[in-house]
């Protein structure tokens, strides 16, 4: 049961019937993780060189090709054979960036 109190805040007793609760949005993680759909892919790491970053392997990075690189950004990059993974100002000279890595998305458990 929800009581209105003097001061406009809301108190919560009891077990709240979520059918009566209109304020509750659903949680929508495309909305959250992804800004530019058309322009947004995924990527599975293949190895476990960047986990004193938190990002291990099998890791699903979520890329966007459609931002400009800051200096603090991951991003990925072509190197003639394979993708690449690398903080943005730490790049080779002349490299073009494939894509920004905007989330990261670590599971558990399986």
């Amino acid at each position: 049961m929800d009581t209105t109190l003097e001061d406009g805040v809301t108190e919560h007793t009891g077990f709240p019937n979520p059918a009566t609760d209109t304020n509750i949005v659903p949680l929508d993680l495309t909305k959250l993780l992804i800004k530019h759909p058309l322009s947004t892919f995924f990527m599975r790491m293949a190895a476990s060189e960047w986990e004193h970053l938190g990002i291990f392997k099998d890791d699903l990075l979520i890329i966007d090709k459609a931002l400009k690189p800051a200096p603090s950004d991951l991003v990925i990059w072509w190197d003639e054979s394979t993708f690449i993974i690398s903080k943005f100002h730490r790049l080779p000279m002349d490299t073009i960036v494939w894509g920004v890595v905007t989330s990261i998305v670590h599971r558990y458990r399986i």
